[in-house]
This record gives structure tokens, C-alpha cells and sequence, in this order.
């Protein structure tokens, strides 16, 4: 490698880590009670902030990726993310709030590696699978309050989860589940009434 070549990857490495803390750090000015690890990326553009509604004392731990767009060229609808107060993410989840809101309601707890996906492109025979519109019929999450999603789990665009469930580690949600059960499994199914 030519040392032009270095000092461009260089300036190319600095200048994403100073917009990923501007990033976060804007996100943490507005939200004074926010725990957000250091290692958690932020990912939206500078005018989307306001999409994103932390409520109080949210924990978002390390490894985290964040990315939120209010507007994309495959949806008309809105992105978001809207989280209650006490709402735990845990380490190296992935949550894409483009095309749907994803909500996540108070005292909720979201375990580690899973991915919160609020919209989905279609399958077009013949076309690039990520040239192809969102899917209108499925988009945003809703999770209510105090509801437990095990490690690894899925949550697809059009789930809704309701409140005091339980998902087991490793599901797949691709519908609705009822408030106070247990579902688990790929997709997700009834286990039990846990309330």
C-alpha cells in the first residue's frame, strides 16, 4: 500500500469514528438518563434525531447498533424508535428502525444478539433482493411493557408482542403474541400462559 493510500484509510477511519461519537453524543445530551456504552453505535441522519424517544433511565449496552431513518426511498412510512422508561438492550443487538416505528414499552428487557428489524424488502423474481420496495403489508414492531425477549430472538417488521409476554431464547416472531404468555421456537408458537 502507498502511503497515500495509508493516510486516506487513516483520515477515512477517523473521520467515521468522530461522526459515530458526534452521533452519540448528541443522542446522549438529549437524554440525560441514558446509559449508553461507548462501543454503541448510533447510526441516523443529523435531522433524525427527533425520531428517536428515549424514555427515562434506558440502559443500552456495549456492542449495540442502532440505526433509525425517519425517511427511505423504499417506504412511505416513517422510521422510528420510541423506547419506555427502565427498556434494557443488551449486548450486540441489532435494531433497524427504517420504514416502521419500532416501540418498546416500559421495563421491557431485549437480550443479547438479537435483531429488531421494523421493515423487510419484498421478493421480486428477477430483481436485486435489495433493489426491491419494503413490504407495505408488514412494517414497525411493537413490544409492550415488561416483557422479556430471550437471547437471539428475532422480532420481524409486523410483530406485536404484548405486555408481561416472554419470548424464548432463540424465537423468531413473525406475528402477534398475546400479552402475559410464553412463545418460542422458529417461527415463534404458543408454550404457555405465564399470566
Amino acid at each position: 500500500m502507498s502511503i497515500t493510500g495509508l493516510v486516506r484509510t487513516i483520515v477515512g477511519d477517523c473521520r467515521m469514528r468522530a461522526t459515530r461519537w458526534a452521533l452519540a453524543l448528541r443522542v446522549r445530551l438529549r437524554n440525560p438518563t441514558l446509559f449508553s456504552d461507548p462501543t454503541v453505535i448510533w447510526d441516523y441522519g443529523y435531522r433524525d434525531v427527533d425520531a428517536i424517544k428515549l424514555g427515562q433511565n434506558v440502559r443500552v449496552l456495549a456492542f449495540t447498533e442502532v440505526l433509525v431513518q425517519r425517511r427511505s426511498k423504499y417506504s412511505p412510512h416513517e422510521g422510528g424508535l420510541v423506547l419506555g422508561d427502565g427498556v434494557i438492550i443488551s449486548t450486540g443487538t441489532n435494531i433497524r428502525a427504517a420504514g416502521g416505528i419500532i416501540r418498546i414499552g416500559d421495563l421491557t428487557g431485549i437480550g443479547q444478539q438479537c435483531t429488531l428489524v421494523a421493515s423487510n424488502h419484498k421478493i421480486e423474481p428477477g430483481v436485486p433482493r435489495f433493489h426491491t420496495p419494503w413490504d407495505e403489508t408488514r412494517y414497525g414492531v411493537e413490544i409492550g411493557g415488561n416483557v422479556w425477549v430471550g437471547a437471539g430472538c428475532v422480532i420481524l417488521p409486523g410483530a406485536r408482542i404484548g405486555d408481561n409476554a416472554v419470548i424464548a431464547a432463540g424465537s423468531v416472531v413473525t406475528g402477534e403474541v398475546p400479552a402475559g404468555q410464553l412463545w418460542g421456537g422458529v417461527p415463534a408458537k404458543y408454550i404457555k400462559t405465564i399470566e
